[in-house]
């Protein structure tokens, strides 16, 4: 459950582009925030577009004070991270995220993107690294969630009351770890007010609300899952939030609606 909970935070990472954090930075002009989120949208299907933004910004920050445009770097090298195969590898690719991210938050401790992906890494390296390592990495993945709440709730499309969502959901709870369906409820209930039309809160909060026993409701957003059309390039990622659709669904009588696709 630890492992499954820790995993879920470099799921939810994986969204449609969401500019939430207001930026004074020079480095981040319109041109070159379009030219990453562009990178990052079509990460699983241009990789080589993917490598090559990496190297035009880890050059362009290389003697950076700039946090915002550091994190950025970090928010790349975790989409390369997620594409590695060799679990080795994959973890270092993810340490390297980390370190990035570091260096971002010793300029600022309040980048909200450092502290976000710092976030995200830590989950996906304690997936791949086992329990003892879950078990170490999961409180403090928790504290820089909770700090991007308080900084700046709606970064990645709520992706911080998302992840701490269902991590509360998915952990044991006392006094095996601190687990809780309330504060699982009370997050990604605040995240679909913020982004209604999310496919990943909807699946997740479907989940959620099937296991407290509200089944009407998650078949609601299991439903609006299935039907949302899903572009090529979002395909990889959002398989696993319509695997969760599909299991609420099935346990509740299952479903007319066939898999949205563009």
């Amino acid at each position: 459950m630890i492992l499954c909970a820790c995993r879920i935070i470099a799921f939810v990472c994986l969204t449609s582009p969401v500019y939430a954090q207001n930026t004074s930075a020079t480095l981040l002009t319109e041109e070159n925030q379009q030219k990453i989120e562009l990178a990052v949208w079509k990460y699983a299907v241009d990789t080589p577009l993917l490598l090559k933004t990496i190297d035009w910004l880890r050059e362009l920050t290389k003697h950076s004070p700039e946090s915002t445009a550091i994190a950025e770097l970090s928010r790349l090298q975790f989409m390369e991270a997620q594409l590695e195969r060799n679990k080795n590898r994959r973890i270092q690719l993810f340490e390297n995220c980390v370190a990035v991210a570091d260096r971002a938050l010793a300029l600022n401790k309040n980048d909200v993107r450092g502290l976000f992906w710092k976030a995200a890494a830590m989950g996906k390296m304690a997936e791949d690294s086992g329990i003892v390592n879950a078990l170490r990495m999961i409180r403090p993945m928790e504290n820089l969630l909770l700090k991007v709440v308080a900084l700046d709730e709606k970064y990645e499309n709520a992706g911080a009351h998302r992840a701490l969502g269902r991590i509360y959901h998915k952990l044991p709870g006392f006094p095996i770890s601190f687990g809780s369906d309330q504060k699982a409820l009370m997050h990604l209930k605040r995240a679909h007010e913020l982004f209604p039309r999310d496919v990943i809160t909807r699946a997740f909060y479907a989940e959620l609300l099937y296991d407290i026993g509200r089944k009407e409701e998650a078949r609601k957003h299991a439903d609006f899952v299935l039907a949302t059309p899903i572009a090529d390039e979002d395909a990889l990622e959002f398989a696993e939030y319509v695997d969760i659709a599909l299991g609420v669904i099935n346990k509740t009588g299952g479903s007319k609606f066939t898999v949205g696709n563009n």
